[in-house]
């Protein structure tokens, strides 16, 4: 008589296959993740029942979700979500996977909205929703403004909102930057596309394969939409704003020089992620309130 394969052994089998393409702590936690996902449970009830005979149905589905992320597909496309800044986020092709080194951002932001009782904040390229949403959910006098080129990125954007029960408080406005934003801000965040066009394709799979290139191919130096960006800043900006632009680790020095040259009234700064890599400029709009001799890079 065969033996009726259980949760674990199917568990086994997915760990194998897709040690193929990473290491196995990383294979056996994503079979995990996804076997939760199958059985519509989280993590820790799945490895509770391990014992258990493997129904036709799961079986199906966790073949298939193996399958597709032993082609690399990202995981959170696959199970349809991805946490940020302690939220959950609905998330898929359409929209670019929030990052942790984001957080760092988001940091940094909910640090200068204390100046104002009700500040105004755009979310520039929202994607996800991922930054005007952890804005908007930990500021709750904010006005939030959450702006992106793309209808589809937006229906994402808005869906989450939803689900945080936070759509009455944030305004979705479809625009190129900030073409269309009426109301001037007095912080600006924005994740902009900074991958250098010849460097996508040696992204690594789960990147230039399944996430939307137009939220990440910068042009030829990766600062193309970042300039653009630099150049309608000044025209939106209340007074006293304050704009947060996320970079690439290795742009730290060329965003800074950019800055200071489209912006030479205003005062920017670097500022680093956890680990120390330059991840945030910062840039002070009014620059009269600030004094002359204040470093430029901290």
């Amino acid at each position: 008589m065969d033996k009726t394969e259980t949760l674990e052994d199917a568990l086994l089998d997915a760990t194998r296959a897709l040690g193929v393409t990473m290491e196995y702590h990383e294979a056996r936690l994503q079979a995990e993740l996804l076997l939760a996902h199958a059985l519509e449970t989280t993590r820790a009830n799945a490895l509770a029942r391990l014992n258990e005979p493997l129904a036709p149905d799961v079986a199906a589905r966790y073949a298939a979700n193996v399958a597709r992320r032993a082609r690399r597909e990202p995981l959170a496309y696959i199970v349809g979500h991805q946490e940020f800044y302690g939220l959950d986020f609905v998330v898929d092709r359409r929209v670019l996977i929030p990052r942790h080194e984001t957080e760092t951002l988001v940091q940094i932001a909910l640090e200068r909205a204390k100046a104002k009782l009700t500040p105004v904040i755009v979310d520039v390229g929202t994607g996800s929703g991922a930054l005007a949403l952890t804005l908007a959910h930990h500021l709750p006098r904010a006005r939030v403004i959450a702006t992106d080129i793309s209808r589809d990125a937006l229906d994402v954007t808005r869906l989450n909102a939803r689900r945080l029960n936070l759509e009455p408080r944030v305004e979705f406005v479809e625009s190129d930057l900030l073409e269309r934003v009426g109301a001037p801000f007095d912080l600006l965040v924005a994740n902009l596309p900074y991958i250098p066009s010849a460097r996508f394709g040696e992204l690594p799979r789960e990147i230039s394969v399944f996430e939307p290139r137009r939220a990440l191919d910068g042009g030829e130096d990766g600062l193309d939409v970042f300039c653009r960006l630099l150049a309608q800043l000044q025209s939106h900006a209340a007074r006293g704003a304050s704009a947060l632009l996320e970079i690439s680790e290795e742009q730290g020095d060329a965003a800074l020089e950019l800055a200071r040259q489209q912006l030479p009234k205003a005062m920017a700064a670097l500022r680093q992620d956890l680990e120390g890599l330059d991840r945030v400029i910062e840039i002070q709009l009014d620059a009269d309130r600030v004094a002359r001799g204040q470093t430029r890079k901290s």
